[in-house]
Order: structure tokens, then sequence, then C-alpha cells
């Protein structure tokens, strides 16, 4: 081939790959301007937000939660600033070993786990959240004495509960995040959780924040505040009384008890024993659980038995556990009658001491074989052969229509998350067996805030309220946002209906079985109950309660107490509660402002404060001691007091012996006799054969023996003291 034509074919080949790059290079052109496009304009918003996490660093700022007080302003949660403390692995480079040591120390974990982090890089790996603020001081004295980079402190804010295990079922308790899992915490979560803000910062390449290039600072907005129908006062009164009745009769099932506004649904306390405490709301503070749960050798079950144990007590058994209400509901049985007329205040009912129902199916009294009766006698008498008879007169249907009014068939709405439905007959359920059990309260399970509520209907002249334990929400200022409570639903039974009942529950009290409930002064009506578990293994499980309200003429408060398996002298409610209603009635009443007006009989015992007469001739002491209706004996042959028992100030009852020591005469101990289970006459002439006076409470009946006194059998105590016991019908039948 010549060399011209070489040539042209050189140039030739050249053209091609020429032309050939020339139209690769169009077509990667073309690529690239559809992917600029893309990124650009379909993938804008992908792309800008990983650009943006990758140039600038975004930290929430946690708001404050909400205050929770009293319906007095008392704080009873409240949120304080704390930290959360981390470190930057990229950052901490060598002195890892000397950080993970502190941190270690500082914060009780294990430095090894510190040190691995600080391996893993990275600008932020967390160590601990909710430390206080003292040791976030120690922490930051370290990093700048050590002159050492890379630990983080963000603040954070953590719950605390001033009062522990205090009104802890109502409170409920937050999560690690500040999200509320139990109680108010949870319904009322959006309105005290506030809303989170952040922090925005510009970093550099290699990840260091650059605070004057860009920082953008969101302030969190606090959450608002709730102000509770709950009173300190009348709370400590209920806990108090439910801790003792707990620990006395050995309750095995926990007890609950609820005082509630009757008129308004607003509760003034509510609680459950045993508890929990909410700032460490996953122990157990139970000692006896603990006690058993350490018992179970196998881990598995012992941690399972664990997880139980803490649903258990987080369980506000007021509002999310049913149980049969027993006698108390004879009070809804006989409202009913009376607003039907299927009975009247003359209506008769015998009672043989048993009822056969239907043939083969035989009811009992479960005290005696009372004989003819009326019908508010039928209830004094708690008679359930009599209840049988009325509930047959009532009939299904009337009984179902009202036990649906008075709103055992749904819940009651309280603004508490846990609220269980009940389990009952309706009317097209219910045969004749059926109707005449749950007539007297037994067959239907309902809760107790369901039974409170429905017993107050009965008192306030019939209207049905919705409970609620939140009266207010405010903002930081004071501001009300919203007022919450005081629904009416309906009015179930007519005003004249409830008057009636509210006298018949008068005598229920001061008549024959339940004067354990009676305060002297005050005016209070109410219904025991007990019923048998009938689906526990135990065959002596039962659930004995009270529910009571005062005063009769003007009712303001109903207060209902259960124990649930309580193993004690008793079984029945008019025996182990009756005491526990009386105890909280007689402080919460005085307190409301409710005045006493007391018999001539009652006004002999009231107690009456003793004059210092001490340094006074016998003649003054004397007549000191006639003024406050006090007696007085002389100790030795002065003629003035040198000393005296009771000391003066003391409050003493009428009555009470005041020993006068004159010359060289001095109070004497005396050994405490052991009055347990004496009759009221028995133990006042004990005492007195020891030279101590008493104070009596309780009902002086033939069947009352003595469950409680103020100084223990054999401890020293001084001639003249005045000895507290506590007496209970023990014979009382619900």
């Amino acid at each position: 081939m010549s060399e011209g034509k070489k040539n042209v074919k050189r140039a030739v080949n050249a053209k091609i790959k020429i032309t050939g790059m020339v139209l690769l290079l169009i077509v990667l052109f073309l690529f690239l301007a559809v992917r600029l496009t893309v990124i650009a304009v379909v993938d804008h918003k992908k792309y800008s937000e990983l650009a943006t996490s990758q140039q600038v660093r975004d930290m929430e700022i946690t708001p404050k939660r909400g205050t929770i007080y009293d319906t007095n302003m008392n704080v009873l949660a409240e949120s304080a600033v704390c930290w959360t403390v981390a470190i930057s692995p990229d950052d901490i480079g060598d002195d890892a070993e000397k950080v993970a040591e502190f941190l270690g120390e500082l914060l009780d974990i294990d430095s090894e786990s510190i040190v691995e982090k600080s391996k893993e890089g990275g600008k932020y790996s967390r160590i601990m959240r909710k430390v206080d603020e003292p040791t976030a001081a120690k922490i930051r004295e370290f990093a700048k004495t050590e002159k050492i980079g890379g630990i983080i402190l963000e603040e954070d804010s953590k719950r605390y509960y001033p009062y522990g295990n205090f009104a802890s079922h109502i409170l409920g308790f937050v999560g690690t995040d500040n999200y509320g899992l139990a109680g108010l915490e949870a319904s009322y979560n959006s309105v005290l959780s506030g809303t989170s803000g952040r922090i925005i910062t510009a970093q550099n390449a290699v990840g260091s924040e650059m605070y004057y290039q860009y920082e953008s600072v969101y302030n969190p907005v606090e959450g608002q505040n709730l102000v509770l129908t709950i009173d300190e006062v009348i709370q400590h009164y209920l806990e108090s009384a439910l801790e003792t009745a707990v620990k006395e009769h050995h309750v095995a099932n926990r007890a609950t008890g609820i005082i509630m506004d009757v008129n308004t649904g607003a509760i003034l306390g509510m609680a459950t024993k045993g508890d929990f405490d909410p700032n460490n709301p996953f122990e157990i503070i139970d000692p006896v659980v603990l006690e058993r749960l350490e018992k179970i050798e196998n881990e598995e079950e012992r941690e399972k038995a664990y997880y139980a144990e803490q649903e258990k007590q987080w369980n506000n058994k007021a509002i999310g556990e049913i149980y049969e209400p027993g006698s108390v509901y004879k009070v809804i049985t006989a409202a009913t009658a009376l607003e039907t007329n299927s009975v009247s205040m003359d209506s008769t009912f015998y009672c043989g001491g048993s009822i056969e129902v239907i043939e083969g199916t035989t009811m009992y009294c479960a005290i005696m074989a009372h004989g003819m009766q009326t019908f508010p006698e039928c209830l004094v008498n708690s008679c359930n052969p009599g209840f049988i008879q009325i509930g047959q007169r009532i009939g299904r249907q009337n009984f179902w229509e009202y036990f649906k009014a008075f709103g055992f068939s749904e819940k009651t709405g309280i603004d508490l998350p846990g609220e269980t439905d009940s389990v009952y007959y309706t009317a097209d359920q219910m045969g004749i067996v059926e109707l005449a059990s749950v007539s007297y309260g037994q067959s239907n399970s309902i809760t107790p805030i369901q039974m409170i509520t429905a017993f107050s209907a009965t008192v306030n002249g019939g209207y049905l309220v919705t409970p609620h334990v939140v009266r207010q929400i405010i903002d930081n200022d004071g501001n009300v946002i919203e007022n919450i409570g005081g629904e009416i639903k309906r009015q179930v039974i007519s005003r004249e209906t409830s008057d009636r009942m509210r006298l018949m529950l008068e005598d229920v009290v001061t008549g024959f079985g339940s004067r354990n409930a009676y305060v002297s002064g005050f005016r209070i009506g109410g219904k025991s109950g007990t019923s048998q578990k009938l689906s526990s293994e135990n065959e002596r499980a039962f659930v004995a309660s009270f529910c009571v309200f005062a005063p009769v003429d003007d009712p303001q408060i109903a207060c209902l107490v259960l124990l649930d398996e309580a193993n004690s002298y008793s079984i029945y409610g008019t025996a182990l509660v009756g005491p526990v209603v009386a105890n909280i009635m007689s402080n919460t009443l005085p307190y409301l402002g409710v005045e006493p007006s007391y018999t001539e009989e009652e006004l002999l015992t009231v107690d009456v404060g003793v004059p210092n007469v001490v340094g006074m001739s016998l003649t003054m002491a004397y007549d000191q001691m006639q003024k406050k209706g006090l007696k007085f004996e002389v100790v030795g042959d002065g003629t003035s007091v040198t000393e005296q028992s009771p000391k003066g100030g003391f409050a003493a009852p009428r009555g009470t012996v005041v020993y006068l020591y004159t010359g060289d005469e001095t109070p004497q101990f005396v050994d405490m006799p052991d009055l347990s289970n004496m009759s009221p006459s028995n133990a006042v002439s004990t005492l007195k054969s020891y030279g101590l006076n008493v104070r009596m409470t309780g009902p002086d009946n033939s069947g009352s023996i003595v469950v409680y006194q103020s100084h223990d059998p054999g401890e020293k105590v001084l001639t003249g003291t005045v000895i507290t016991i506590e007496v209970v019908d023990s014979t009382g039948r619900d």
C-alpha cells in the first residue's frame, strides 16, 4: 500500500476516534445534566436534608413538665433541671481512660463500658440520663481542671414526687423520656408535657461545631399545670387509716378507699395500699411481697412473678378492679324499690333465717331469723331474705333499668386511666335465682368508684355525677385554662326518695350492728357489706367494705373503704371497716368545718383541756377541776399541788381522774395490762384498778371487744395516764 493511502486511512481512523470521543463526551454530558437535574429538582428535598444533616448538629431541648398541685396548691409532682452525660468519641482522644475512670466512679457505672463507647467514633455517645445538678457540677469542674474536651452535658428535666408513695395511684409516674406512663401523668400527658425546643448549630467538614457561623435556638414551651380536687390533708387521713387497717387485719389482697364530694363528684382522697413510690416506680416497696419473691428459687419464675407484682402495685384498685359489693348494694336496691313504688315505708317482710327462692335453692340470712319487719328495718338489719323479697317486688326489668340508671353498666368516666368495666346480669339473663342474689349485692361485680358514685346519688337528692380528680388546668402565671368537673349525668331518683334514704341510712349506723362507724357529735349514715369471693381458692376469702356519708341533714362527703381478703377476728365489713371509716370521718369532718353537735350523753365523754394546777392550793385546784368536769384524787398530806397527772394542757375526756400530788409524793409507774379481747366494762374496770384513765372509741355493746390499746402490754406508764382503747362490735353481720 502506498504511503498516501496509509495517511488517508490514518486520518479517517483519527476522525472516527475523535467523533467517538465527542459522542461519548456528549452522552456523558447529557447523563450528568440529567443527573444534576434529578438532584437539583426531583430529589432536591432529599439531598438538601442530607446536606443539612452533615452541616448542622440538631439537639433537642426537653421542656419542663407541668406541676401537679393539690386543691390548696401544695406541690404533689414537679420537674427540676437535670442533665444527660455524654461523650464525643472523636474529641476525647487520649483522655478516654481518665474520663472513663472518673465518670465510672462518680456515676457508679462500669468504666470499661465508657472506654468501649470512646472507641466507637462519632460525635455523640450517651453515658447516663437524669443526673442531678451537684453531680453535673463535679463533671464540669473535672473537665475544667483536667483541660479535657469531649465531655457533653445536655440539660434535661427530672420528675420529683416530694411525698414519695403519697397519692401514687392518682399521680402515676413518667418514663425516662418524661412521657406519662400511669395515673394523671398518663391521662393528662399532652397537657403536662409541653413542646420540645431545639438548638441547631453549624459544624465543619470534620464535625467540629462552628458556633459563630450559624446557630438557631428554638425555646421549649413548658407544660401546663394541674390543680387537683385532692386535698393533701384528707388524703393523709385516708392513707394513714388504710395503712393501719392493712397491718392490723393482715389484708392479703390490698385495701382501697375513696372520699368524694357527693354533690360535685370531686374526689377529695383516693388511695390503694399497698402502693409504690413514683420516684422509683419499678421497685416493689411491700416487704411482705419482697420476702415472698425471694423465696422463689427458679430465676425465670421469680422474674415473672416480680413483673406481675409490679403490674399489681401500679393498678389503682379503686377504679381498676371489680368486686361483689355485698350488702352495701342494698342501698341501691332500697332506693330502687322506693322510687318504683314497689314498696312503701310501711311494707313488711318476714325473715325466718332463710328463704327458698326456688325448689332446691335456699338462701340464708347472715344474722338470725328477724321475724316480721318493716322495710326500713330490713335495711337496718341487713336482712338477706327481706331484700330477696324486695327484689322480687321490683322485678328484673325495673332492677335492670335502675342498675343502668345508677351507672353500673358503664364506666364512670373519671379522668384517670385504667378504669375497668363491670360484669353483670342483664334483664334477659336474670332468672329467679339471679334476681335474688343481685338484690342483696352478690353476683354482679362492680368497681369501688361505681359504688361510691351511685351511693352519693342516693343521698344528694338523686343526682348521678361524674367523679373527677382534676379541678383546673392553669398556666405558669396562674391563669385558668380550663375548669373541670361538676357534670351531672342525670337524676336517678327523686329528692323525696333521697331524703328517705338518708334517714334510713342514719338508722343503720346508729342501730344494731353498724355502730362501729358512729362518730360522736356527727350525724353519719351508711351501710356495711361483706361478700365471699367464690372464684378464690381460699374458702375464707372475703371482701369487707363500708360506705358512709355525712352530715345526714346536709350531705357533703361520702367515704368508701374496702379490705380485700382480711385475716382478722372477723370477716364482716361492719366489724373490720366500721372503725376505719369512723376514724377517717372523725378527722375529715372537723377539717372541712362541719361543727359537731353533741347529745347530753356524748358531752360527758368529750375531751377537755386539763388545767395546770401545779403550785396552786388544793382549794383552788379543786375549783379548776370542777369547772372542767374533771374528777381528782389527792395523794399526800400537803396543802398545795406539787405535781399532777395527767399534766396541764393535756386533752382528756370529761370525768377523767386527775391525780394531785402534794408534799413529797410523786407519780408512780405501773405496768400496762393487756386488754385484748376484753369487754369494754372489763377493760375500764381493769384500767381504774391500775390508777389509769380511759378514752374509749367505738360502740359499748354487749358484743364489743377491745381491739386496740394506745400503750403496749407491760409498758411502764404513769398513774393517771389516759389510755385510749378502741372497741368494736365483733358480733355485727352485714
